[in-house]
């Protein structure tokens, strides 16, 4: 019985992290209808700057998120206003190859820039770990799970209860509305974008913390990205947790009953069967195009 209750703990702590980074990918679809394949980058990105700051400055790689934070905004803001703001409101297919563009010519200059090998922050408390009741909780991977839900109830926080949040859901219902208004779309994409990397990339800087950090690290994340938002609603932002934490437990309960290859299989395996029977996730209030 405990090595069962030992892989659900250790589930829904993984799910805590999926939910965070998955979060980001939810909110550019739910607003500005773009599937961000790039998403995975994000997380890339902020891993790698707290492992440089952690190399260079020693910094704690806790302490580095608000650098994350900060540089993923930006960047996200001005790669949307420069490159994604053509695609928006074009078919579809557009946003899926202006992103995958965006996708590999990161991961390209990642590799030209820090090479392919994967690097490792060690740090006095990454081994650490506290027994309860014959279960081992690792002391990082619980601080990870907080600061995620930390993060999506900052999240939902900037949405239902600030005047650009505000702005965001308008713009999200009726864009055309929220432009009479005179509310600035564009902008509101802007931030919402900006807003979607900064978070992803402070879920990159928690996975630093316990992970291994390199380049080819972004698509991995990317698919379990759409397969949480996917479970839980497209553009739902609950939903991002709901499906992050059934996502994280399933992944684990796979990996303890059978091998990790039966894992990604069985992941694979409920996505069609959400997009088969229920395409606007397990909650009922995902957008469905």
């Amino acid at each position: 019985m405990l090595p069962f209750i030992q892989a659900l703990i250790n589930g829904l702590l993984l799910g805590g992290i999926y939910a965070a980074f998955s979060a980001g990918f939810s909110l550019i679809f739910g607003v500005m209808g773009v599937v961000n394949i790039a998403n995975g980058e994000m997380v890339m990105i902020g891993a790698f700057i707290t492992y440089w700051l952690f190399e260079i400055l020693k910094l704690d790689p806790f302490l580095s998120l608000p650098f994350s934070l900060i540089f993923l905004f930006v960047f996200g803001y001005l790669l949307q206003r420069i490159i994604i703001n053509r695609v928006v409101g074009a078919p579809p297919i557009m946003s899926y190859i202006m992103t995958f563009g965006i996708h590999l010519t990161l991961a390209n200059l990642a590799l030209l820039a820090f090479s392919a090998d994967p690097r490792v922050i060690t740090t006095s408390y990454s081994g650490a770990n506290f027994s309860l009741g014959g279960i081992t909780i690792p002391v990082v991977q619980l601080s990870t799970f907080g600061l995620a839900f930390v993060i999506i109830g900052a999240l939902y926080v900037l949405l239902y209860l600030t005047q650009i949040g505000r702005a965001i859901q308008a713009t999200a219902q009726d864009r055309e509305m929220a432009r009479l208004m005179g509310i600035s779309v564009h902008k509101v994409y802007a931030v919402t974008f900006g807003i979607g990397a900064a978070i992803t990339g402070l879920s990159g800087s928690l996975i630093a913390a316990f992970r291994h950090v390199e380049t080819g690290m972004g698509l991995p994340y990317t698919i379990i990205a759409f397969c949480v938002v996917v479970l839980g609603g497209m553009g739902y932002i609950p939903g991002a947790l709901i499906g992050g934490l059934i996502l994280g437990v399933i992944s684990s309960l796979s990996t303890y009953w059978f091998t990790a290859g039966w894992s990604t299989a069985i992941t694979f395996f409920l996505l069609y069967l959400i997009l088969l029977f229920r395409p606007q996730g397990i909650l009922g209030k995902g957008i469905v195009e």
